[in-house]
């Protein structure tokens, strides 16, 4: 089946972003809210279709930083670790922009597409996305799935030292095969013990994305966004959106407590976990995965009333 896709750049906010518009635009609207500075073209083709033929239109996009949308002009990295224990010690963070902006240009796309309401589904600080809009946006929030992902509280449990040390460590130069190498071995370490893939595919993967757009500011200036934001979970109990949490046991990076604590919190809301599933989107889970998202969107669309 061939899938209708129209794509482009959409002002928001002083920026643009872009984005790729799958399917019927007369379909219910679902969007796809990428994590802390990685592209769309994380989310999985198979995955994308699946939700078309389930009837959704699906609009996938970079946030601002990443991908081929507006970056900032900073030309060196802010202050990652001064700032870290600044939001870990609950003190305020300066950042040119807190996540909240980043919620308020995914908004600011639904509006360029004259999207009034949309299912939103976010992976990682795209879950975080999507329950912030869900708390301050709740009028555009048709649903809420949040994907290995937390309320950003600074009590949560702390990434693995392994995924810790991939996260910070530099390519050995700027060559595109040095900067592969080096995403490729940061993939490998957000595996879990159950679903790894080979490091092959990842590092073919890994020149994708540096084909696609490099992007060296991207992951510290999201970063800053994350502390300059701070925890929301007592905001969590306001979201009256139909919930789906989904979050593997074996996650290194934002590790399942956070899931478990926004399920407990969310009124209403369903906890998926999946034994041995780490941080990643790894192909044998792609099938269950986009069955289970899509059962939840369509058991969450309104009922049309009876004429």
């Amino acid at each position: 089946m061939t899938v209708e896709m129209r794509s482009g750049h959409a002002p928001c906010n002083e920026i643009e972003l872009y984005y790729e518009d799958l399917g019927r635009q007369g379909d219910p609207a679902v969007l796809l809210v990428c994590g802390m500075s990685v592209q769309l073209i994380e989310w999985p083709d198979s995955l994308c279709r699946h939700l078309v033929d389930q009837g959704f239109r699906v609009i996938r996009f970079d946030n601002r930083e990443a991908g081929l949308s507006s970056r900032s002009t900073v030309k060196q990295a802010p202050p990652i670790i001064r700032s870290y224990y600044r939001y870990k010690r609950g003190l305020p963070v300066k950042a040119d922009y807190p996540l909240r902006q980043l919620m308020r240009d995914a908004v600011a796309l639904l509006d360029h597409l004259d999207i009034a309401k949309a299912h939103w589904v976010g992976f990682s600080m795209g879950g975080m996305i999507s329950q912030l809009a869900a708390i301050h946006a709740s009028e555009r929030v048709l649903s809420l799935t949040s994907i290995m992902s937390n309320s950003n509280d600074a009590d949560l449990p702390m990434p693995r030292l392994k995924t810790l040390l991939r996260l910070i460590t530099p390519p050995r130069n700027k060559s595109n095969e040095a900067v592969a190498h080096t995403i490729a071995l940061l993939f490998e370490s957000l595996q879990g013990p159950k679903y790894p893939t080979p490091r092959s595919e990842l590092l073919e993967h890994a020149h994708q994305v540096i084909q696609r757009s490099r992007r060296p500011y991207a992951g510290p200036m999201h970063q800053m966004a994350l502390f300059a934001e701070g925890g929301w979970r007592h905001d969590l109990k306001t979201i009256q959106a139909p919930t789906l949490i989904v979050h593997g046991t074996g996650d290194p990076l934002v590790r399942i407590e956070g899931g478990r604590r926004c399920a407990a919190e969310i009124p209403g809301a369903q906890l998926w976990e999946i034994e041995g599933w780490g941080h990643d989107f790894p192909a044998a889970l792609i099938e269950d995965l986009s069955h289970g998202i899509a059962r939840h969107l369509l058991n969450s669309q309104p009922q049309a009333t009876a004429s």
